[in-house]
């Protein structure tokens, strides 16, 4: 009975040890932004940008934004403090964006690092590089929603059902960190009053050094991992010709060969549904024509997309660590990226056509 009695009494003290924070007295940040300020004079600052929103009892949704510059992230946080009628806390945070000036003059990983080091900022929180004016991109008016609630949305619906390999937090720590992988980000730009998704960009020791536009995006994510999708791939067969596959899935097989010369084989695998056909009849002639045209499609983009990768010394796709679970012994990262940027890797593609919807 004395234990079971201990043992409330210290389930009492540590509850009250935890610090409570009521929603009508703080202000959460949902989505902050980092950029190189233009002042001249500001040379080694950073611009910080963060967007709090406020619920309104009429249901309309305000969102307030903070704007500081400091030399150091935490620095730029206080600042927020300083003009804000509440405490600013990032435990609501959903995402994180750099300006592409930042991305390719001082890098992402020093700010990357300080929100891991925040323990009240989750692994999930989404990463971006903006594609344009961010200050600009984050006081935009994207309708009665919460700023940082609209770009989550817009992240994680092309991660989850578009084209866009997902990009939190946690997998770009992971792969930038990782001896077989460099890390990528989603570009992000304004399309008049909405963000879309303009492609993906390439870093190499934290820095941005080479993009991919969207038209690519599909190409990478058979390159780059295991999906399933509801978008669309259309493939043009001809002047006026084309057709579009939907609900596909793919997979990728990577196979490594060290005897005599490297060389690495990546198999890429796709199931799809046509759904829209412009030609006249499609007989099984034409379907084999889609299949055909579709592959060699993909295995041009692709080895133009492992070529540029190799030129830049960066391995997105994660190849080193393919082959470091394949070989024995101590991986080197610099002798991995020696070898890898001229090793012989070939790309082909095996597309299978499981339905043709109703057009049939």
């Amino acid at each position: 009975m004395r234990r079971l009695l201990f043992f409330f009494l210290c389930l009492f003290l540590l509850a009250g040890c935890v610090q409570q924070s009521i929603l009508d007295d703080i202000q959460m940040i949902t989505i902050v932004g980092y950029d190189v300020p233009e002042d001249d004079e500001s040379d080694g600052l950073i611009k910080g940008i963060a967007v709090a929103p406020q619920y309104q009892a009429d249901g309309r949704i305000d969102n307030t934004v903070f704007i500081e510059t400091a030399e150091l992230s935490k620095e730029i946080r206080s600042q927020y403090n300083s003009e804000s009628p509440k405490p600013i806390v990032s435990g609501k945070l959903e995402v994180g964006l750099f300006s592409r000036e930042l991305a390719e003059t001082d890098g992402v990983i020093g700010l990357v690092d300080t929100l891991q080091r925040d323990p009240s900022i989750g692994s999930r929180v989404f990463l971006g590089v903006a594609n344009g004016n961010i200050e600009e991109m984050l006081s935009a008016n994207y309708g009665n929603v919460d700023t940082g609630t609209y770009f989550h949305d817009v992240l994680t619906h092309n991660s989850k059902h578009g084209m866009l390999p997902e990009t939190n937090l946690h997998s770009f720590l992971y792969s930038y960190f990782s001896e077989g992988s460099d890390p990528f980000l989603p570009l992000l730009e304004m399309d008049g009053d909405k963000v879309k998704i303009s492609g993906i960009a390439l870093l190499n020791g934290g820095k941005m050094v080479g993009e991919l536009d969207a038209d690519s995006l599909f190409t990478f994510k058979i390159l780059s991992e295991r999906f399933s999708s509801n978008d669309s791939f259309s493939v043009k067969l001809g002047p006026g010709k084309y057709a579009a596959i939907y609900n596909i899935a793919s997979k990728r097989k990577i196979e490594y060969k060290r005897a005599g010369a490297n060389k690495i084989h990546i198999k890429g695998n796709v199931l799809g549904v046509i759904k829209e056909y412009s030609g006249e009849e499609l007989s099984p002639e034409a379907l084999n024509e889609i299949k055909l045209t579709m592959e060699k499609d993909i295995e041009k983009r692709g080895l133009e997309m492992i070529k540029t990768f190799q030129e830049l010394e960066i391995d997105p796709l994660s190849l080193g660590n393919a082959v470091r679970s394949r070989t024995r012994g101590e991986f080197n990262r610099d002798q991995w990226i020696d070898e890898y940027k001229d090793m012989d890797i070939s790309f082909d593609m095996d597309v299978k056509i499981t339905e043709s919807g109703i057009i049939e």
